[in-house]
């Protein structure tokens, strides 16, 4: 079998995509795969790599572009073979307000938000939430954008953080525990507890090296820790979500789960949340990466 590898990107998450797509490198090499690894400035210019010696495109990409379902269209029109949740899947977990839907709609506990439009240059639109609550873009990944609104003055911060973009969620605040699900195929792995640096896992915890702790499996009941997991099933089938994907919560103070969004293309980096869980599953990373292959090519 040979692997097309493609990384980089043109989204806000280039750099991140270059981390995942090097560890997925080494994976490759570990596994014995013949393949060719390319980072690419423009996502779509995969097509001008592919020929017929190759098996799949594993895709390294994260963020707009590539996760959205845009690169999954181009792929299939071409009867190119990738990695990963195909083009509805993927368009609808990259918005936040399509995927919340249908949380809402099969029964999946998710925070009360609303989509606004905003002019970036202006003033923030109102809300119908009460303080406090997060604003974040609706179709970004890594919390780019994300701004936490405790008092009317931190609205002064998040105009410069999330008034950047144009549509927004804004989102009832859940506090508690941040909790994170991967699912590759039939299997759900065990949970992984976040403790951020900051109140929320934004992009400074998220890649700051020490800034954030990471507990998996999570200290949680068993009751509790079955019921996030087929949260965490449920969500991915909502939104047809195929092979593999990550799924974030919220877990209040009584101990209520909330679903809030579902990671398509995550961090892959052998220090990354999907690895950690699979690691704890009992699969190393590379056997992780050739499981999301396999899964794939059943696609």
């Amino acid at each position: 079998m040979k692997i097309l590898l493609a990384g980089g990107g043109s989204s806000h998450e280039r750099e991140v995509s270059l981390k995942s797509s090097a560890a997925m490198e080494r994976a490759l090499q570990d596994l014995g795969y013949e393949y060719k690894y390319i980072q690419f400035d423009n996502e779509l210019n995969v097509i001008h790599e592919w020929d017929a010696s190759f098996d799949m495109v594993l895709l390294g990409f994260h963020g707009r572009a590539a996760e959205d379902g845009l690169l999954q269209a181009f792929l299939e029109a071409n009867q190119i073979p990738y990695s990963g949740a195909g083009v509805a899947g993927s368009l609808l977990a990259f918005s936040k307000d399509a995927s919340k839907r249908q949380f809402v709609n099969h029964g999946i506990p998710t925070a009360a938000w609303e989509l606004l439009h905003h002019e970036p240059g202006h003033e923030l639109p109102k809300t119908r939430l009460d303080l406090p609550y997060v604003i974040k873009p609706d179709d970004e990944g890594s919390t780019i954008g994300l701004s936490v609104c405790n008092t009317p003055e931190d609205l002064v911060n998040a105009r410069e953080i999330s008034g950047a973009f144009s549509r927004l969620i804004f989102e009832t605040f859940i506090p508690g525990r941040e909790l994170t699900v991967g699912v590759v195929g039939d299997q759900v792995y065990p949970i992984v507890e976040i403790f951020p640096g900051h109140t929320l896992y934004d992009y400074e915890s998220k890649y700051t090296k020490g800034m954030s702790r990471y507990v998996c499996p999570a200290e949680l009941d068993e009751k509790t820790t079955r019921l996030i997991q087929d949260y965490a099933v449920k969500a991915m089938d909502s939104a047809g979500v195929q092979v593999y994907g990550r799924v974030d919560f919220r877990l209040d103070p009584q101990g209520k789960p909330w679903c809030l969004e579902i990671n398509t293309l995550p961090g892959m980096t052998e220090t990354s949340l999907l690895p950690m869980g699979a690691l704890a599953h009992g699969l190393n990373f590379a056997q992780l990466i050739d499981e999301i292959i396999q899964q794939s090519l059943k696609k």
